[in-house]
């Protein structure tokens, strides 16, 4: 009864596969904290502790209750939402553990842990229940946001209260007309005093019953674009009145104990945070760590629709004999367990490079340095939420598909994975926006350096052997078929000039139909690479590097074949 005790995959990551010497005596400054650790061991030790109390907790008094949220589902009467109270009571265990501040400082009521700890905080409790952990994210997430732009005021008014959980969050984004395209953000904010005035609405946002709001909103008249936008803090209520409004929340089939709230803003009081005008490079940081944060819930739901699948097969008997030892069934449920690992071979991988990134700033390590790790944690930020939302639906479906007629029925907890893994894809940010962002990146840093029109972007660390040599194919064929999607559009020649000439949405055409191939191809590589970095520590990390690498392989070279295929004939279609 013990999620972490439970997963050696997940222990190996937070004991052994990360390399905590290299940013957390930096992020301890030095341990000179009296109320930090005093080395190493000791910070580590209280990691592990950490983990080992939530893992138990999760599997003692969130997992049982996961099914009582999802059926009491969010109401809304008398103009206020109303959380399922099993939820909140998951929250209050939290609080009362101390948990619900992992990743904030200390001198804000945090535990100071570095974002792996939180990671592994946060797989734990999405394995035990989605909904918990998506609440459990709106208090740490908007404080993170208040504390990198905020004045010393707002983080003593709003952080504090929201590292002791007396009160939640939420951010507002996305709007009815504006979706995934920021730039066409309505909200407007005029300033009034000391204070600002907002004018809008907000759809989608998720906890937007919380207590207070971060903002984006337009506050330069006439702007348009991502320019002129800038955050604001807006609390839910001033002098004992709604400063805005919050609609009935949706009504969902997926994440229903989760309220996902439109809010109608018609003069609300806020503060600005940060800069006026740079609101869309402030609000970049938090997209990118909550895009990281759906991988993880992506991994802690995988994580236990496997171990729902690999339960049932063992006792399901059939034809004489444990459904598990049916080749067929075998045979998923090897795969499972190679996607589950490798994703969270991924997503530590993506943890580790923020908690080194944000350890050199605290250290004021070099720019080269810090360059470094950014590009490596920017390349594959879009690739871990794309992979983890996929891949994560694959295996909850699997596990719904091993269960059989039972699979469907609501005594069974699979249905509810596969319903709540329906969400991965689509929001902050879906499975296509993260597929342009990658190809984005991935041209430009191809035509940036001429030489890279023939090597290529990519590259991969990989062992020696058959291993490596798998890895090395697999970049291979991505870079060819990057190569091919840029030319088709552009030409041999306007392919060296790209980097001089950008070239028109015209030009890119072929390569943006191409693109959700394309980070998949890329995806699956950076996943078998993360997975063969670790393969040397046993004969079972091999084990699964190898089998991962085999069945990632050929689907590689089948999407750079239909890439290469040069097949327009969407685009025909389109221009009809």
């Amino acid at each position: 009864m013990n999620f972490y005790a439970d997963n050696p995959d997940l222990q190996f990551h937070l004991r052994e596969g990360i390399r905590w010497e290299t940013f957390v005596p930096d992020w301890e400054r030095g341990f000179r904290s009296d109320e930090g650790p005093r080395s190493l061991d000791e910070a580590r030790e209280i990691y592990e502790a950490c983990l080992t109390e939530v893992g138990a907790y999760a599997a003692r008094e969130i997992a049982p209750r996961a099914r009582e949220i999802d059926e009491q589902g969010v109401a809304f009467r008398d103009g206020e939402v109303i959380q399922p109270p099993a939820l909140l009571a998951n929250i209050d265990g939290l609080r009362r553990m101390g948990v619900l501040a992992v990743a904030l400082p200390r001198e804000t009521g945090g535990s100071n842990f570095p974002y792996s700890v939180g990671a592994g905080v946060l797989e734990l409790i999405a394995r035990a229940c989605t909904n918990t952990m998506i609440l459990y994210a709106f208090y740490q997430g908007p404080a993170l946001l208040i504390l990198r732009f905020g004045t010393p005021e707002q983080v003593e008014r709003w952080v504090k209260p929201l590292a002791a959980g007396a009160m939640s969050g939420a951010v507002a984004m996305t709007e009815p007309d504006a979706g995934s395209d920021l730039g066409a953000i309505a909200t407007s904010a005029v300033p009034e005093g000391t204070h600002w005035r907002l004018q809008g609405r907000k759809q989608f946002v998720t906890n937007g019953c919380g207590d207070v709001c971060v903002v984006l909103a337009r506050s330069e008249p006439g702007s348009k674009g991502l320019a002129g936008l800038s955050l604001f803090v807006v609390p839910r209520k001033e002098h004992g009145r709604d400063n805005y409004k919050v609609a009935r929340p949706e009504r969902k089939f997926v994440i229903r104990g989760s309220a996902t709230c439109e809010l109608a803003f018609d003069g609300a009081c806020g503060e600005l945070l940060g800069g006026r005008g740079e609101g869309f490079a402030e609000i970049l940081t938090f997209m990118n760590e909550a895009r990281v944060a759906v991988a993880i819930q992506a991994v802690g739901l995988g994580q236990a629709a496997f171990v729902a699948a690999r339960g049932y097969a063992e006792k399901r008997v059939q034809m004489g004999r444990p459904i598990a030892r049916h080749e067929l069934v075998a045979d998923l449920l090897l795969d499972m367990e190679a996607e589950v690992a490798a994703l969270r071979a991924l997503v530590y991988r993506c943890t580790a490079l923020q908690d080194r990134l944000s350890a050199l700033e605290r250290a004021g390590g070099s720019p080269a340095e810090r360059a470094s790790f950014k590009r490596e944690l920017r390349d594959r930020t879009p690739l871990v939420k794309w992979l983890g939302a996929e891949r994560a639906l694959w295996i909850a479906r699997t596990a719904v598909q091993i269960h059989g007629g039972y699979g469907v029925v609501q005594d069974y907890d699979v249905e509810r994975h596969y319903r709540n893994a329906l969400i991965l894809p689509i929001y902050e940010g879906t499975s296509q926006i993260q597929a342009l962002m990658s190809l984005k990146d991935q041209a430009r840093w191809m035509t940036e350096k001429p030489w890279r029109l023939v090597s290529g972007s990519v590259g991969v660390q990989s062992p020696p052997g058959d291993l490596g040599e798998a890895l090395r194919e697999m970049a291979r064929e991505y870079n060819r078929a990057l190569r091919y999607a840029l030319a088709h559009g552009l030409g041999p020649a306007g392919l060296a000039l790209a980097a001089w000439r950008p070239p028109d949405r015209s030009q890119l055409a072929y390569a943006l139909l191409c693109a959700e191939r394309l980070a998949q191809m890329l995806a699956l590589t950076r996943a078998a690479e993360a997975l063969a970095a670790h393969a040397h520590a046993s004969a079972d990390r091999r084990r699964v590097a190898e089998r991962y690498a085999r069945r990632a392989l050929p689907v590689v070279r089948m999407q750079g074949e239909i890439v290469r295929s040069g097949d327009r004939s969407t685009l025909e279609a389109i221009a009809r």
